[in-house]
């Protein structure tokens, strides 16, 4: 039960597609009887520097005289994530507009539609290139900015592999996952040693879905290289060699990867890799 007088204040507060219904002449019009004297070009260098329209509403009301209250106190916010959108570069996008994104390609995901998921989640990807260029950053960093919407650290993670499940039913989504996972690598270098095996294990991997195995074979080369302690470099360059039919190769990967681990995690994938190993062996004799 909400009181009368909780319910009409709801109803009088100021919604995004209420603002966004009025023209951009109509919005700045009231900014400035707000007492915000909105500027454009002033208005663009913020989205620049800016991470989100609350931060750029905030620093209207902390500069200016600002006469909105009540009601009109989330105007400011809302007008300035209305004007991000349609005054701002396509790829500059504000904190606002990323999470609804993420949200909208989480409702694909959740539908089993990993291919229209990995569009929406590409164009996140393209608006935080956009906030990289202009200064070095870190996930810990982009962290930082976004905390109070999402992880950048979890998105990154979740793109690479809604991409792989693009993949497994359309192929081109796996020069994409390439292409994002290489742009990755180009713009977080000295990302935690994890995070950046398993994006350069999903580069191997996925020349080996396109059928580019020569290329797939010198990107699990170079991995184990500069992991030899990680056993999932040997994990799924044996994996390659087993789905080719390659069994001795396979065998030989994958008792590498036992001899770098302790993890019984681990241990207990390899000796499963094994025991299916040994099956196909069995049934290509009996064949």
């Amino acid at each position: 039960f909400i009181p009368n007088l909780k319910r009409s204040r709801i109803r009088r507060l100021w919604t995004y597609e209420e603002v966004n219904e009025m023209t951009t002449e109509e919005i700045i019009q009231l900014l400035l009887n707000m007492g915000i004297p909105f500027d454009k070009d002033e208005f663009l260098r913020d989205t620049e520097e800016c991470y989100s329209a609350e931060q750029i509403s905030e620093g209207w009301f902390r500069f200016f005289e600002v006469t909105a209250e009540g009601r009109d106190e989330d105007f400011p916010w809302l007008a300035a994530w209305v004007l991000w959108e349609r005054l701002a570069p396509a790829d500059n996008v504000s904190l606002e507009k990323m999470s609804d994104l993420i949200d909208e390609g989480a409702d694909y995901s959740f539908a089993d539609d990993p291919a229209t998921a990995s569009d929406i989640w590409l164009r996140v990807w393209e608006a935080l290139k956009y906030k990289c260029k202009f200064e070095p950053s870190t996930l810990a960093f982009l962290d930082g900015h976004y905390r109070g919407s999402f992880f950048v650290s979890n998105f990154v993670q979740d793109l690479e592999i809604e991409l792989h499940n693009a993949g497994v039913r359309d192929k081109t989504y796996f020069q994409k996952r390439i292409d994002y996972c290489r742009e990755f690598l180009n713009f977080f270098p000295d990302e935690d040693e994890l995070i950046t095996h398993n994006t350069r294990r999903a580069i191997a991997e996925s020349y080996a879905s396109l059928g580019d195995y020569e290329r797939a074979e010198l990107e699990f080369e170079k991995l184990v290289q500069d992991f030899p302690n990680n056993p999932w470099g040997y994990i799924g360059w044996g994996g390659m060699h087993f789905r080719r039919d390659d069994y001795g190769k396979a065998k030989e990967l994958y008792t590498r990867a036992l001899t770098v681990t302790t993890d019984k995690g681990d241990i207990a994938a390899v000796q499963e890799r094994l025991e299916d190993l040994e099956e196909a062996i069995k049934t290509q004799e009996q064949v």
